[in-house]
């Protein structure tokens, strides 16, 4: 009688082999342990995808593979991480094409990705993100056997930039004289309270509390450092309150959105970063230090601008982080900030 199947290969004493029970017979696989491991996983493979009426997934196209990754995202993620993955993704196949098949994949096609994205002035950071979702999506097909390995991995992918760049008080002018009232809208809520784009974007009036001029964010990115998480509270100045009381007076439900485009609808994350994009190019904006003016630049201009108002906990708990240390990636001194900090340091 063939033993319980475990789950790993065990040891066939008398003669020496690891075996395993497969289709409730003992089916020997090798003498050495780490051979049996990684035949008893093709094994497994193969029975997968026989159950699955034989598709060969090395077959498949990159684009088919995605859509499975994404399914198990949005079904075991939040909204926000399944957005995320998908614009990444999204930025990839536009490179690679559909066409192309899990089979065909090799490094050169993540080099390609780097090389075109470079080419199109992404952050490293962009790019590493971008690389890093092709390859999850192939580790996610190892991982749930649909694939014995990935051709992917260990893939150099750039290293990412922190940001630096803040706004000054003239470009911030010159993007709201340009941009349309409901940008200008976002805009300046991003630059005042110092939220994170996403929390802007995602924002719904549940959420506000115009007696007490606060929003109140249930779920933020640093509730899942939390222990006990609890919600990101942002008091709000008094140009944000009024803007708020303005577009309450608009019908709404609950759950609607508070900054809408032009069309009444919501914005989404890539929206976003493309009318920024197009916007500092028609402003004219340049790159400093080899980075652009982008969305999150507010969130760093609100930081290093309340530098010194405030004590470091009180900045973080403004900016949602959990960690001091977090805040400071926000502090950016200019030389006169500098040169005012050495005159008040010798008198």
């Amino acid at each position: 009688m063939a033993r319980k199947n475990s789950g790993k290969p065990w040891l066939h004493g008398a003669s020496g082999w690891w075996c395993t029970t497969f289709d409730g017979k003992r089916k020997k696989l090798d003498k050495d342990y780490r051979v049996a491991c990684r035949k008893l996983k093709a094994l497994r493979s193969e029975q997968k995808r026989e159950q699955a009426g034989g598709h060969d997934w090395l077959d498949v196209r990159l684009a088919e593979l995605a859509n499975e990754y994404l399914a198990d995202s949005k079904a075991r993620k939040k909204p926000a991480t399944y957005e995320s993955r998908r614009y990444r993704l999204l930025r990839a196949l536009r490179i690679l094409g559909t066409a192309v098949r899990v089979g065909e994949l090799r490094k050169l096609h993540l080099a390609k990705i780097e090389q075109e994205l470079v080419k199109s002035e992404y952050s490293p950071t962009t790019i590493k993100d971008t690389i890093a979702e092709v390859q999850a999506v192939l580790n996610w097909a190892v991982a749930q056997d649909l694939l014995d390995n990935s051709p992917l991995a260990g893939y150099k992918k750039p290293r990412p930039r922190r940001r630096n760049r803040i706004i000054t008080p003239e470009e911030f002018q010159s993007l709201l004289r340009c941009a349309d009232e409901n940008f200008q809208r976002v805009l300046t809520s991003l630059r005042l309270t110092g939220c994170r784009p996403a929390e802007v974007r995602e924002l719904i009036w549940e959420w506000v509390d115009l007696d007490g001029a606060l929003w109140i964010i249930p779920e933020h990115k640093t509730a899942t450092q939390q222990r006990e998480p609890r919600p990101r509270i942002v008091p709000l100045s008094e140009p944000i309150l009024k803007l708020c009381r303005q577009l309450a007076q608009e019908p709404h439900e609950p759950t609607d959105h508070v900054f809408l485009n032009k069309l009444g609808r919501p914005y989404t994350k890539d929206c976003l970063v493309r009318k920024m994009d197009r916007l500092r190019k028609k402003v004219g904006i340049t790159v400093k230090s080899g980075e652009h003016v982008v969305l999150y630049s507010c969130r760093h201009t609100f930081g290093t601008a309340n530098t010194g108002k405030v004590s470091d906990i009180e900045l973080a708990e403004l900016m949602g982080h959990t960690e001091v240390r977090t805040t400071h990636r926000y502090v950016h001194l200019d030389t006169d900030r500098l040169h005012d900090i050495r005159r008040r340091a010798h008198g």
